[in-house]
This record gives structure tokens, sequence and C-alpha cells, in this order.
């Protein structure tokens, strides 16, 4: 059943056997994954079914002095579906090795074995709509498959992997019709969770305190209560309901709210192929199952623990689109109408082109020279239009995004870079509030030394991989790449490692099982959980992890031998 808190009588109490904060991903999954267990669930979504901009008031907050991060607003959605209804829809599993003990790389090491995490990734998909659970060239495109570049080989690089797209898949819209008509499921709009109050000292979640706007508040009693509302608002609202005074819930260690990791994202080098026209996997393909992929480069697990390498990746990508010296009429009209797009994805243009303002020459000759491109390439410009409508305005499964091939066979390499966890990087409460009265988020991300280091190594030894294979040369500066890589900056929403997920409280939130130290009826669905970053985008781990913890709770509550609440009664108007 769907449900507008706005509709609420002011100091209703609600009750339920597991209550959920966040109607995104990680929510809708779990609500969806527990539909039909006999338990009572309750689904707070702080906005409501469409977009609506004043909701989004709520998600402002503050970057700290020095922090490139973007504004915390920027890639959330107070709606239901959350990030989902804006995400590119990109599906990228983490690796064995990122769940592993690094000695190389500090606070490394999941409490949670590979397999333990493996086993909820088919699952995962399905929710996603990304197709099979096959990340391999081989396995999702047939034997026949072209190499990624033809003759390419060498034992530090993996070019057999790909990532998968999603519809891309906006889980308020997908999930809708089966948990509206769900009737043990209830999804209440515009209900924003404000504190969770818990008896002093260390102990369960005796209920949690919301409004739908001030003065309209709500009480939720639940048997236990998950939070799901990503990486920045999971480590806000465990701080402001700080009862104990050690800065938040689970905060025993000093680890909320710290090692926040996004990837650290940028445009590096150029890879120039040998011949010009060797044969190279460039564009998007799609699998048998329907569903777009596109090819990676990734370093070896054995490169990376000789190396000491943070876990990478790259794609080959188009030229710098705002320098019209590429002479491509698609990107020079798509830079023409980049004001026309999100702002989210705007920013990283707006990002990767300040980065490389001194490649550009910024006058009229600027601007005539973008529409001298699209003049001389008209006929190009205008297939690749009706290209677009078909493939990704008209299209249910969406092109994800475009690809220009490079007629001299150079290509800028597109880096994914894990962070390390560091515990200067971090997210804390303001002083300033919203209208509820809750505090705002103050954001401090940093690059940290050795993820510059990692970097500006792996490119080195990628360099050393391509020459040694004949195929192509990674060109760079050595004497400028490691700048190049300081301007490295998280323009994406991978919100990751605020709640930390650790053995012991000393050294995270969460433990293996994503249950809050010392409170052991709350428990956290989020990339905030993520003890380390690896180069995926996060959504699929976060649906898998999800997934995970739903047949958690199901085991808790079949082991539970006290009294059920009883079923969530009709809500009064």
């Amino acid at each position: 059943m769907i449900l507008d808190a706005l509709s609420l009588t002011p100091g209703v109490e609600l009750e339920a056997d597991l209550c959920i904060v966040g109607g995104g991903a990680a929510g809708l999954s779990l609500a969806s994954a527990l539909e039909g267990s006999g338990l009572s669930v309750l689904v707070l979504e702080a906005g409501g079914r469409k977009f609506d901009a004043a909701a989004q008031e709520g998600l402002n907050g503050e970057v700290a002095e020095g922090s490139s991060h973007s504004p915390p607003h920027m890639y959330r959605r107070r709606v239901l579906g959350g990030a989902t209804a804006i995400w590119g829809g990109r599906c990228v599993p983490y690796d064995p090795i990122d769940l592993e003990r690094r000695p190389w790389v500090p606070m490394s090491g999941w409490p949670i074995a590979w397999r333990d995490l493996a086993a909820y990734y088919p699952r995962a998909q399905e929710l996603c709509e990304a197709g099979a659970y096959a990340y391999d060239v081989s396995e999702a495109l047939g034997p026949a498959a072209p190499p990624t570049i033809e003759g390419f080989s060498d034992p530090d690089i993996v070019a057999s992997r790909l990532e998968r797209f999603s519809r891309p898949t906006d889980f308020g819209k997908s999930t809708f019709a089966r948990l509206a008509a769900a009737p043990a499921v209830r999804i209440l709009l515009n209900a924003q969770a404000l504190r969770l109050v818990t008896p002093e000292g260390d102990g369960p979640v005796q209920r949690l305190e919301g409004a739908s706007a001030p003065g309209r508040g709500f009480t939720v009693r639940a048997r236990h209560y998950v939070l799901a509302s990503g990486g920045l608002e999971v480590p806000r609202l465990l701080m402001a309901s700080d009862g104990s005074r050690r800065g938040g819930l689970g905060n025993a260690g000093g680890a909320l709210g710290r090692y926040y990791m996004c990837h650290a994202e940028n445009t590096l080098g150029r890879l120039r192929l040998r011949p010009s026209d060797r044969p190279v996997a460039l564009d998007f393909e799609m699998t048998e199952d329907g569903v777009y992929v596109r090819r990676k480069f990734s370093f070896s697990a054995e490169a990376q623990r000789r190396e000491g390498l943070l876990n990478t990746i790259f794609r080959l990508h188009y030229p710098l689109i705002a320098d019209p010296a590429h002479g491509s009429g698609v990107l020079s009209a798509m830079y023409l109408v980049k004001d026309a797009i999100l702002p989210e994805y705007r920013r990283k243009l707006a990002t990767i082109e300040i980065a490389n303002r001194g490649k550009m020459v910024r006058d009229g000759r600027f601007w005539f020279s973008h529409a001298t491109n699209v003049l001389r390439d008209s006929p190009g410009v205008l297939r690749f239009g009706q290209a677009w409508l078909r493939k990704r305005t008209f299209a249910s499964r969406k092109l994800p995004f475009v690809v220009v091939r490079a007629r001299d066979g150079r290509y800028p390499l597109d880096v994914n870079a894990e962070q390390i966890p560091n515990p200067d990087s971090r997210v804390t409460l303001a002083t300033a509030r919203d209208a509820h009265g809750m505090p705002r988020l103050k954001v401090d991300w940093r690059l940290h030394p050795q993820d510059i280091d990692s970097l500006v190594r792996g490119m080195k030894v990628a360099r050393a991989a391509f020459a040694r294979s004949g195929c192509a040369e990674l060109e760079f500066d050595d004497a400028t790449i490691e700048a190049e890589v300081r301007a490295s900056t998280p323009v994406g929403g991978h919100h990751i490692g605020t709640a930390r997920m650790a053995e012991t409280v000393r050294d995270g939130v969460v433990d293996a099982d994503c249950a809050v130290h010392g409170v052991p009826n709350l428990f956290v669905a989020s990339s905030a959980v993520f003890p380390t970053s690896s180069h995926a985008n996060p959504t699929l781990t976060i649906v898998a992890l999800a997934l995970r913890l739903a047949d958690h709770i199901q085991q808790l509550s079949a082991r539970d031998e006290a009294p059920g609440f009883r079923a969530v009664p009709e809500i009064a108007a």
C-alpha cells in the first residue's frame, strides 16, 4: 500500500515488524525481498512519488574549505526510487581482491567472505534489470566476440571484462505495482526520519520519530529498523540521534562519518593504437539478453599485489568534449547544448573542462570552431540525432551515452580509481538546520597522497604493458602526470564508507550482519557500510547486501521466540 504522511493525524503512532528508512535501491530491494515473508514492513520515503524541487531542500549542506566535493544535494534525490531516478545504470560487481585484507591498503579487509557477497549478485542483477550475472567478454557476448584490442595481451592488464548497464532502472517505478499491492508492505511518502530513540548507553532502538512537515510529527515502533538512505544520510541520522554523547549511534570507536570515499575520476593520457586503424571494441555492444555492455581495462590482482596499487579501471574515451580541436561535429553539438542536461552531469563536463583549461583557448575562435565542426559534419550530426532519439529518448532500454571513434586512433583514458579509507575524509553535522530542525551535513572529501601515488604509478604500469604488447602506446608527460592526477575529483554520486563494516566497534560502525554496534535491532543497507570502495559503481553491491540483510532479518525473526508485533493497523487520515 502507498500512503502519504501528509494525510496522517499529527502525533500518530505506527507499528511494524520492520521499519525501513529510505525508498531507494536498497530500501525497495529489501522490501521486495521480504514481501510474503510474514513480516509487516513499513518504508519511510522523505520524498513523494514524483520529483518535487521543494522536497530536495533538506539535502542541502556544506562543503569544507579546500575540498573539491560537489554540493551535498547533487547526485541525490528525495523521491520514491531515490538516486535511481537519475543514475546512469552502470552495474559492476566488486572483485574478490576488494574484500581481502591488503597490507598496502590501510583499514582494508571486509568481515565477510567474497562468497557471502557473490551469492547475492545474480538476484541483484535481476532487480537492477541488468541481465545475466556475466561480466567476462566471452561469457556475456559469446566465444566469437572479438578482443578488446586486436592482438593485445599482458599479464598486468585484464582486457576481458566489461560493464553492464541497467535500463537505467528507476526502482520507484520498477517495484511500484508489486509493492503497492503487497498487503504486508506499506510505503509512506513524504515521511522524513528525524531521530532514533535509544536507552541511555547501548541498547535497541525504542522508537523512531519522524515528520511529514514541520509540526506534523509521527512515531514508528518496530522490532527492527534499517537505515537505507544512502552514504550521506545514514551518518547524518545516526549522528542526529546521539543520546550517548559519543558523536552518534554506533560511534563508540569514532568511525562514524569518517573514512568517506568516492572514486577518483579523471581523463588521463592518450592511448595511441599501432597502427591507428587497429581493430578495437570501442562501442557499446548488446548481449543476447538485450543488455548494453562496454569493455574496460583493469589491473590484474597480481599486478595490484606486486606494485601495491589500488583497484583501478580505465576505458577508452572520446577527446575532451570542450576542445573544438577534436573536429567532431557530434562532440561539438553535445558541448553547445550541455546546459540543457541534468545539473549533475553538466557539472561533470564542467569539472573536466576546468581541469583541462590550459589545453584550450577561450575566445571568439573557440565558439566559432565548435560551430564550424557542427556545420562541416551536419549530415553526421543529423544521423547521430536520429539514432539518439531511437536508441535513447524513446527506447525502453536506453543507450547509456555517446561513444565517438577517433580518426587518428588516439583515445584518452577515462579512469575510475579506488581510494584508501582515510579517516580525515569525512562528513560531520553542520550548525545550520533544515526546516525540520535537523542538522545539515558538512562534507570534507579528500584525496590522500596514497590515492595519488597509486594512480601515477598505475599509469606507468599500464604504459609499460601496452608497450610490451606492441599494439599501442600510452602517452603522458612524466613531469605533469602527478599534477593531473591531483586534479581528480569525485564527480559521481558514490558515497562510501561513512558507517563502515567491521568485526569490532573499534574499527567500524556496523558488524558483519550490518547491525549497528551496540544497537542490536538497528541495521544499515547502504554503501555507507563498505569498508573499501573498489573501482566499481556501488549500486549493484548495495542491492546485493540489501538482499543478504533481508535473509538475515528473516532468520532473526524465525529464531525470535518473543511474541511479534501485531500487523500494521489501518492508518487513519
